[in-house]
């Protein structure tokens, strides 16, 4: 009966997997019309760029592009944006931009990095707009309103609020509650601001912790109040001012001078039709689709962009969103660098990284393909995110130049490794253990009893020499004396424009500005158009489909229907991708975009 059962159940599960797909296939085509061959060349006159910042920007590549299948895995990216924004400020065609905004999707870095590009986007002359319903709706949204002021105007719906109430900052200690079940930790560390690990071994905020995280997210503080006074035209005081007295209502926002008019949103869009005759909306991929103007010379050279996103483990990360894996395996990583700097084609490298760290070897084996890319002689430039910290400052440390945004959370040079023991809840409990090891340390990491004295000895010698490599290794590539760079270690984390101060990244500028520099590096000047291509290449999603059957990633009694469905789609995409590729259409867009 069970075998029945599942027979029952794999069937109908590939029915519905048919059925879902070819209805996929069809709303993809039907959507795409446009980019039939009559339509191709029909790009709007009066476009008007559209960014949905609810919706956030991924890093990276966004995932596996299964627009073949009907489906589509990919979001867009922070790169995207970036480009997108550059290309349409000297864009004809563009109008204006306009976008939408509710709550916090982005990470600090990332608002700073859309920050300047509206700014940048700001200087053709052209208008920027933001709607929102309500910031927060009576929550806490202040990076989300700092985001919003780099637009020149804001409209707020009347029965909304602006959440514009500072920060903070709240970290639970779970030592009390350890106590009463008998749990220990036992956490090494290399320094006293390695504090990952200490919410589990105190019971309160440690002075070296409380001393980096104030002066961290002070830092953040300024730059998000200085920010808003800039952008609004009022002094820091009044933001201040107005923070103590969020969340505003939508009069007090605009008597405060943070919105520009209260309207719904039918109101909104009136007036940007008046505003822009015939204009049209288009999303940011959809904009990168259609292309640069007939016009647009020829790009000569070429940069490839590497993304480094999650955290750093050993192995590989196929990007497949069929694989169990994710954040940054250091083989696949490493082959990437390797496969940029042995590309004739490549003429520099440009690695964006946001990882909070991860292995200590697997960041090594990273680092040691990007010395060998430098020594090819490949300009290698580095362009942080959101976080590039430990392992994720390891892997950018060796760049000829690192960029960082005001706002990124890097440094944490150091390393921790923690065991949580069982023993006295073992006790309470009445559990007994019994254990045959062989060799001296063959339970050395069991949970059932703290370390003894060699262990412990051991353990302190192995963090002692991965701390001594990981900082001596740091003093060469930012070529600072080791004992300046281990002043600054300690395991303490700076924010971008702090660690700008001390030396640990050279620029504070994003994505864009990492890229005009690359160009310069390689003999262009920053107007000029560069081709960047994708690293690792991403893996056709067929052979992704495949790969999965390969590995057993599907529930039972799929696998043949997918294996079916391949080949259909194939046939099927043999029809759709000259007409879904048209060259003005540019529904899907290669990996290798032209910038200016």
């Amino acid at each position: 009966m069970r075998t029945i059962a599942k027979f029952l159940i794999g069937s109908l599960a590939s029915l519905g997997f048919f059925v879902l797909t070819l209805i996929g296939i069809f709303i993809y085509f039907l959507s795409n019309m446009d980019g039939l061959p009559n339509q191709a060349a029909k790009v709007p006159d009066n476009i008007v760029l559209s960014l949905n910042l609810d919706a956030g920007f991924s890093e990276g590549q966004g995932g596996t592009d299964f627009s073949a299948l009907g489906v589509s895995t990919k979001r867009t990216t922070l790169q995207d944006a970036v480009i997108a924004l550059r290309r349409a400020g000297n864009d004809g065609r563009v109008k204006a931009v306009v976008a939408n905004i509710s709550g916090q999707s982005l990470g600090l870095a990332q608002v700073q990095e859309i920050r300047d590009a509206v700014a940048k986007f700001r200087t053709s002359g052209k208008p920027t707009l933001l709607y929102t319903d309500t910031l927060g709706e009576l929550g806490n949204a202040t990076t989300a309103y700092y985001l919003a002021t780099a637009f020149e105007k804001i409209w707020l719906q009347p029965s909304g609020s602006i959440g514009l109430t500072g920060l903070a900052i709240e970290q639970p200690y779970l030592r009390g509650f350890l106590d009463k079940l008998g749990v220990r930790a036992n956490v090494l560390q290399r320094y006293e601001y390695k504090s990952a690990a200490e919410n589990l071994t105190n019971t309160e905020m440690s002075e070296p912790n409380k001393e980096a995280l104030d002066a961290l997210f002070g830092s953040i503080f300024n730059q998000i109040v200085e920010g808003i006074a800039h952008s609004r035209d009022i002094s820091q005081d009044n933001v201040k001012a107005l923070m103590a007295n969020g969340p505003l209502l939508a009069k007090e926002a605009m008597h405060g001078g943070l919105v520009d008019r209260l309207a719904y949103r039918d109101e909104f869009n009136q007036s940007l039709d008046d505003m822009i005759e015939g204009g049209k909306r288009v999303s940011v991929r959809r904009y990168l689709g259609f292309g640069l103007p007939e016009e647009t010379p020829e790009a000569k050279r070429s940069i490839a962009i590497i993304n480094a996103v999650g955290a750093i483990a050993r192995g590989t990360s196929d990007g497949s969103p069929f694989s169990r894996q994710s954040g940054i395996g250091a083989d696949t990583l490493a082959k990437a660098v390797r496969d940029a700097a042995e590309d004739k084609g490549v003429d520099a490298i440009l690695l964006r990284v946001d990882s909070p760290g991860g292995s200590y070897v697997a960041s090594d084996t990273i680092w040691r393909e990007i010395i060998r890319a430098k020594e090819a002689g490949k300009p290698f430039i580095v362009s942080m995110g959101n976080t590039a910290a430990s392992g994720g400052y390891f892997i950018a440390m060796n760049a000829d130049t690192i960029f960082a945004q005001p706002g990124t959370i890097t440094g944490s040079i150091g390393v921790i490794v923690n065991k949580l023991v069982f023993e006295d809840a073992l006790d309470k409990l009445g559990i007994n253990w019994s254990t045959l090891k062989y060799g001296e340390n063959g339970d050395i990491f069991t949970p059932s009893r703290d370390f003894n004295a060699a262990e412990l000895d051991r353990m302190n010698r192995t963090l002692d020499a991965i701390y001594d490599d990981f900082t001596t290794k740091a003093a060469e590539g930012r070529d600072m004396p080791i004992e300046e760079m281990r002043g600054l270690a300690k395991g303490r984390v700076w924010s971008g424009a702090d660690a700008k101060r001390i030396g640990l990244v050279d620029k504070l500028g994003g994505l864009s500005d990492a890229i005009d520099h690359t160009k310069v590096a390689i003999g262009l000047a920053p107007d000029d158009l560069v081709k960047l291509v994708s690293y690792p290449k991403q893996k056709d999603p067929f052979q992704s489909v495949l790969d999965a059957l390969e590995d057993g990633s599907f529930p039972f009694g799929i696998e043949s229907a997918i294996e079916s469905l391949v080949a259909i789609t194939q046939s099927i995409n043999t029809w759709i991708t000259p007409y879904a590729r048209g060259p003005e259409a540019g529904v899907l867009y290669a990996p290798t975009l032209i910038i200016r």
